[in-house]
């Protein structure tokens, strides 16, 4: 698929955050379920937004807290696999597209809070004349789409040019990173009802992870 293309369409989904709805497409697994059927791997595209939906599970944006972007690691993370594929391997390393959505995480929720603070101002804008609703309004969803386009665009030249080193290649690295994602799902999931330190709830991830595996 063309770059600028699959950078103008996870930039859509990203709208779907905060600035146009909130209907879940922008999720992890559904953003990876769209852009894999739009590159023809529905599955690979479910199975991509789903380690990174796991990965980000426990990230919740409470009060003035901003976490990593996980929808924006997601997009990132599918877009770059597809990207991958196409153009320089036949079987793209999984450890370096999750290691781009995780950069792109950080990223994102520093544009984020910088996206945040102009819609702030907008706001007060209206409050002083109310004339002004539309403008604000459309002004605001404009900068939400900025971000998305400055977070991918880039990132998917990038990994346009990007080949793995050749001890990044082997099958193991797949079922190796499998194993750890799946583990920090499962810790992640725990620690949602049970508040206490990660670490104990990443050790009980790891040890389930290797019993469904095993058994």
């Amino acid at each position: 698929m063309n770059i600028l293309l699959l950078a103008l369409i996870g930039a859509l989904l990203l709208l779907d955050k905060y600035a146009f709805g909130e209907f879940g497409l922008s999720q992890p697994v559904i953003a990876g379920t769209i852009i894999g059927s739009l590159c023809g791997d529905v599955a690979t595209g479910i199975f991509i937004g789903a380690l990174f939906q796991m990965v980000f599970l426990a990230n919740l944006p409470i009060g003035k807290d901003v976490p990593p972007d996980a929808q924006a690691a997601g997009i990132a993370g599918a877009g770059s696999y597809f990207i991958l594929k196409e153009t320089n391997q036949s079987e793209p390393n999984l450890m370096v597209v999750v290691l781009v959505g995780i950069l792109i995480s950080v990223l994102g929720s520093l544009l984020d809070t910088m996206v945040r603070r102009v819609n702030e101002k907008l706001f007060y804008q209206f409050l002083r004349d109310n004339r002004k609703l539309y403008a604000c309004h459309f002004t605001g969803l404009f900068f939400s789409f900025l971000r998305g386009m400055i977070l991918f665009l880039p990132t998917f030249l990038f990994v346009n040019l990007l080949k793995a080193p050749p001890i990044l290649q082997t099958d193991y690295n797949k079922e190796f990173l499998l194993i750890v994602i799946v583990s920090l799902g499962i810790a992640n999931g725990i620690y949602l009802y049970l508040k206490r330190e990660s670490f104990y709830f990443l050790i009980l991830g790891v040890l389930c992870t290797l019993v469904f595996f095993v058994l």
